[in-house]
């Protein structure tokens, strides 16, 4: 587990050396073929600490509006590293966060919100709200691509 968050480093460090992330984003998010492995990953290349407090994890199960569900964070986040939210620590070891809420599949959203002036704005997400997509959502022009799947967010994308 220790490589994977290593290379998850490794590629938003590349981001970082032309410019900073503008706020967290969603840096990887996970829907295992086999037993629970669903998480999702928030990246801080914000340049400063983040209060945690500040943010939630929304989902929506089988099309709906935000935020059907809500996972709260705490703590901080210093700059340069990653936060995982997993549904186990069977299937997901070694995250930062495990949470029964996790229980997503390829056709349920998951977004990160932020607390901006006292109200809670979606600001990065896999999927969105409205209609359930049938099976899961297309990603790169692949069909169902957030199915079974574990997506990485590309090094060059700096803002949620």
């Amino acid at each position: 587990m220790q490589k994977f968050y290593t290379t998850i480093f490794l590629l938003f460090s590349a981001c970082l050396s032309f410019a900073q992330t503008s706020d967290l984003l969603i840096s990887e998010y996970g829907e295992g073929s086999s037993g629970n492995s669903k998480f999702i990953e928030i990246f801080n290349g914000t340049g400063s600490t983040v209060n945690l407090a500040d943010y939630r994890i929304w989902t929506i199960s089988n099309g709906g509006s935000w935020p059907e569900g809500t996972i709260t964070l705490s703590g901080t986040l210093a700059n340069n590293t990653t936060y995982v939210i997993a549904n186990n620590a069977t299937d997901v070891p070694g995250a930062n966060l495990y949470s029964g809420t996790c229980s997503w599949n390829g056709d349920d959203a998951v977004g990160l919100a932020k607390l901006v002036s006292s109200v809670w704005v979606l600001i990065d997400a896999v999927g969105t709200d409205g209609a359930d997509p049938g099976t899961g959502w297309a990603v790169a022009g692949t069909a169902n691509g957030t199915v079974d799947k574990r997506l990485t967010r590309k090094s060059t994308v700096c803002a949620p």
